[in-house]
């Protein structure tokens, strides 16, 4: 009699670890330097993070930080745009950025920051950053 209770008592304990991993899966953050595409000779992007948001395994945000460097010996204005992409590299979404002045070698202390949570946010893969122009500042 003992011995069925303690086996019941040991199949009721492992039943109920086996179904408390079965749970949906909460929203998650996931961060990383990588799926950021950026080539420029008059900057260089020092530090950025992609921030994606899930909600059961489905893409529901995605934030990018951008910290960049000027690499001129010279002040400039630069125009550049970030392109949230799919995996065939179609734009689901891009935000222009205006104007940034930065003086020689500068490195930026605070970041540039974009988010996308517009429709087709789910098929996002990866960012493209490309500046559109730049001048020097005399």
């Amino acid at each position: 009699m003992e011995k069925k209770l303690v086996f019941l008592g040991v199949s009721i304990i492992l039943v109920t670890i086996a179904f408390s991993g079965c749970q949906e899966e909460a929203t998650s953050v996931e961060k990383t330097f990588e799926n950021i595409s950026f080539d420029s000779d008059i900057l260089e992007l020092v530090n950025g993070s992609l921030d994606i948001t899930k909600d059961k395994e489905i893409i529901t945000r995605v934030e990018v930080t951008l910290y960049f460097k000027n690499l001129l010996d010279e002040l400039i204005n630069v125009s550049y745009v970030v392109e949230f992409c799919d995996k065939n590299d179609n734009v689901l979404y891009d935000e222009p950025y205006g104007i940034k002045y930065l003086p020689a070698e500068y490195t930026e202390m605070s970041p540039d920051i974009f988010l996308y949570h517009e429709e087709n946010v789910a098929d996002f893969d990866h960012v493209n950053v490309r500046v559109i122009s730049y001048e020097v500042i005399e």
